[in-house]
């Protein structure tokens, strides 16, 4: 993956990777949002990770060296490493010696610097993962679904997402065929999932890892907010359509779809390319054109989420 050239040096860095370890978490980590992050590599990339390391003065463990694979974090079957990264060698250690804990302990998400509301969201989710995705978890926990902050748009992110069954692994594998070029692994801002898309402690380190990333990665940040700070109509995991426009009062007025493209079936997305309007309640969407005329069901169960709200300030 090519470097990102940087706006202004940070430290005498001038360029950073978006890869192991991504730049929402690695931004999130240099400005204090997080302890202490995690990442798996693969070894030809360590040159790369010990200089980084170097030049901004982080801390880092390999974990498995120190504690074997024991732990749902070892990933000794795709020939990749683990590694720890924190401003205080104090925290790498403390992580380092929780590796053995379950992804379902609240102990490591906090370790890990996520809110403990949204800790406890997830550990909340997992308990349902197979019959419910996160994102339809997450919305049902949204107060306020009228105005969703685009910093918590997580519909790409996912990591510590996947059930792991042989069609989770089908459909995902399907999901990044479709995007071929895009690095939909890198599209969010947090790095981790809210508790919902109001989360006020998860909305402002959005805010602050965003900022950072205005600052130092301006192109980078504006991609970020053209792909998360849009209205999207929302039937599954990978059921989904990415509005080109903006959405109030339930109803979305668009332009055209955006990727990252989904495996919305095909009806589906004949429907929303020929009109321009929609509006969706009770799980239901109809679509119909700028012009006006007749008004269409979109096939399938649908809610609209409508990223397109400014963030909080």
């Amino acid at each position: 993956m090519p470097l990102l050239k940087l706006k202004k040096p940070f430290g005498r860095l001038i360029a950073l990777r978006d890869y192991d370890p991504g730049l929402s978490d690695l931004a999130a980590l240099l400005i204090g949002v997080k302890p202490v992050l995690y990442t798996d590599f693969e070894p030809g990339n360590w040159d790369y990770l010990r200089v980084l390391c170097a030049e901004l003065k982080l801390h880092y463990v390999l974990p498995e060296e120190l504690y074997g694979s024991k732990g749902f974090k070892a990933v000794r079957s795709s020939g990749k490493r683990m590694l720890l990264i924190g401003r205080r060698l104090k925290d790498v250690k403390l992580a380092a010696e929780s590796w053995h804990r379950s992804p379902t302990d609240p102990a490591w998400g906090v370790l890990l610097g996520y809110p403990e509301c949204c800790v406890k969201a997830y550990i909340a989710w997992r308990a349902v993962a197979e019959a419910t995705d996160l994102v339809d978890f997450t919305f049902a926990n949204t107060a306020d679904t009228e105005r969703l902050d685009f910093t918590l748009n997580n519909v790409f992110n996912y990591f510590s997402r996947l059930t792991g069954t042989p069609a989770d692994r089908t459909a995902f594998d399907r999901l990044r065929a479709r995007n071929k070029g895009l690095d939909i692994a890198s599209l969010q801002v947090i790095s981790w999932h809210p508790c919902s898309y109001n989360c006020a402690p998860s909305a402002k380190l959005g805010r602050e890892i965003f900022g950072f990333l205005e600052e130092y990665l301006p192109a980078r940040a504006l991609q970020l907010k053209e792909t998360l700070a849009r209205p999207l109509l929302f039937s599954g995991k990978y059921s989904y359509a990415v509005l080109n426009g903006a959405a109030a009062g339930g109803t979305a007025r668009y332009s055209g779809l955006l990727p990252p493209r989904s495996l919305l079936p095909a009806p589906a997305v004949k429907t929303l390319e020929r009109c321009g309007r929609l509006s969706a309640a009770g799980g239901a969407a109809l679509a119909w054109r700028v012009s006006g005329g007749q008004r269409e069901k979109v096939p399938g169960r649908h809610e609209l989420l409508n990223f397109t709200a400014k963030a909080r300030g």
